[in-house]
């Protein structure tokens, strides 16, 4: 598959890719479907503001704003200027530590871990992504509401960052697990929820064994499968299958595909494709 597509695969949320700020996420819109076709990425970086008139329309959000970028300042001891500056830079700083790495060493499986483990960059870059693109701030709302919905007992967002999934979710009355390598951006995470008197449970998934709770009626994937190298990938889906009961919704979007704005991101292979298959269909042995 050539580097300069985008496989976006999505159960039970269709997921497609979009041109944006040089991102080529894939946006989730909350519908029951299968994968997509094959879209082809597009560079390019827009204006990561919104216009006024989204702000105006989701009251929220500039609240959500607000609290992140003061929540980053007292995590970073930096200033809201310094902050916001360094959101409006949206991927670049994070492809060029990971290319500044690339170059040191080969990026084997403990050094891609490594990486994610000290990382800042996702403090910001992840910020202007969900909380400065408009387009992506609809699908997050799409996903919330379609959740209200269906009230899960609860939801396991695996990989999920600095929690701007989470936490809105559990600030809500969900319960909630954050689930995130014991790294720099777990530990703002779990701050951000603090900070905002958010219960939030959380699993280390590199040194805890397994969550707080022992099967999930939600698991969320988004944006992070991509990001696994194949040995690692068996293992997390290993364990996220043991998570489930025969009724667990299972949400993903996984924009596979190695691109100049995003070097960590997997190819997708057929093997790739199978691990996805079975996290989405396969249930617990016995």
């Amino acid at each position: 598959m050539s580097r300069s597509l985008c496989a976006s695969l999505a159960l039970l949320g269709l997921i497609g890719c979009r041109a944006d700020h040089g991102a080529g996420r894939a946006d989730p819109a909350v519908a029951a479907g299968t994968a997509p076709p094959v879209a082809a990425r597009t560079a390019g970086r827009a204006d990561p503001q919104p216009p006024a008139a989204a702000v105006d329309a989701d009251p929220d959000l500039k609240r959500e704003q607000d609290e992140y970028i003061a929540d980053v300042m007292a995590f970073s001891h930096t200033t809201s200027d310094e902050v916001r500056a360094r959101m409006k830079k949206g991927s670049a700083p994070l492809k060029d530590e990971w290319n500044a790495w690339e170059k040191q060493e080969p990026m084997t499986p403990e050094r891609i871990k490594a990486f994610y483990k000290q990382t800042t960059n996702y403090i910001y870059e992840l910020a202007e992504w969900h909380l400065f693109v408009p387009s992506k701030r609809a699908s997050d709302l799409a996903l919330f509401a379609d959740l209200r919905k269906k009230r899960p007992r609860n939801i396991l967002d695996f990989g999920g960052g600095v929690g701007l999934l989470a936490v809105p979710l559990a600030r809500e009355g969900f319960d909630v697990t954050l689930a995130d390598l014991d790294s720099t951006t777990l530990s703002f995470a779990v701050f951000h929820a603090k900070q905002r008197g958010v219960h939030l449970k959380v699993w280390k998934s590199d040194v805890e064994a397994a969550p707080p709770d022992k099967k999930y009626d939600v698991i969320m994937c988004m944006d992070v499968l991509e990001h696994l190298p194949r040995d690692v990938l068996h293992d997390v889906v290993d364990k996220l299958v043991k998570l489930k009961h025969a009724g667990t919704q299972i949400i993903i979007s996984a924009p596979f595909g190695r691109t100049a704005t995003h070097p960590m991101h997997m190819d997708l292979s057929d093997d790739t494709k199978q691990q996805i298959e079975r996290l989405r269909t396969a249930l617990p042995e016995g």
